[in-house]
């Protein structure tokens, strides 16, 4: 299992490119987490919990408000 997962990953992520830094960074920034939810697994997930709510309450705010308020294009010129 773990080699087939290996060559996935090496098939379709590269070094070379921005999006491969950018996926090591957010890696780095779950170490921290993962290293309190050893220790306050309550409360980690209590956090995560309050995280993913308010993520997808903010979400949808903005496609409410994209959907309730098009927005408006000026009248172009004829020519």
């Amino acid at each position: 299992m773990l080699k087939l997962l290996r060559r996935y990953w090496d098939e379709n992520v590269s070094y070379e490119g921005d999006l491969a830094s950018l996926l090591m960074m957010n890696g780095l920034l779950l170490v921290p987490l993962v290293f309190a939810a050893f220790f306050y697994p309550f409360q980690v997930l209590i956090l995560v919990g309050i995280l993913l709510v308010v993520s997808f309450a903010v979400y949808e705010g903005v496609y409410i408000w994209r959907k309730r308020h098009p927005h408006q294009h000026p009248p172009q010129a004829r020519v």
